[in-house]
């Protein structure tokens, strides 16, 4: 049985943490140059979330963030948030469908994670901190059509 070569690291939870998060993500010489791109912008998306929706933006909230290589072609990222915000909503990881030309800011971090990612999911309970999850295949194209 190999060593894992799963990583784990926890960061501040500020809107600054997303080019931290995409540095870290490719810091790895497996991921250098175009080849990381693609797991940094999932990286990226998810982390965005998390400071955005979760408590994880609020006084002293920090994020985990993960990431494991599966084979020499495939990346799994994971993106753990503090829960709801003190008083917020209870909210529930999905796509927002748009239709082409719609003009709403925002909405569109989990459709390009979808449309990027071989698979993603989530894992805890809406009321709870999350780990969002996804699977990036580093040699095929996104289905951004889709």
């Amino acid at each position: 049985m190999g060593l894992s070569s799963a990583a784990f690291c926890y960061m501040d939870g500020n809107e600054q943490v997303v080019r931290r998060v995409r540095s870290w993500l490719t810091r790895d010489e497996r991921l250098q140059g175009d080849r990381g791109f693609w797991v940094a912008l999932v990286g990226s998306e998810l982390a965005t979330n998390a400071v955005r929706h979760t408590a994880s933006c609020e006084k002293y909230g920090r994020i985990g963030v993960s990431m494991e290589f599966l084979g020499h072609t495939t990346v799994l990222l994971g993106v753990l948030d503090q829960g709801r915000k003190w008083g917020g909503p209870r909210l529930k990881p999905r796509v927002i469908e748009r239709e082409p030309g719609e003009m709403y800011p925002g909405g569109r971090g989990l459709w390009l994670v979808d449309r990027i990612s071989e698979y993603w999911w989530w894992e805890g309970r809406p009321d709870q901190p999350l780990y969002m999850r996804a699977m990036v295949h580093l040699d095929r194209e996104p289905d951004l059509d889709g």
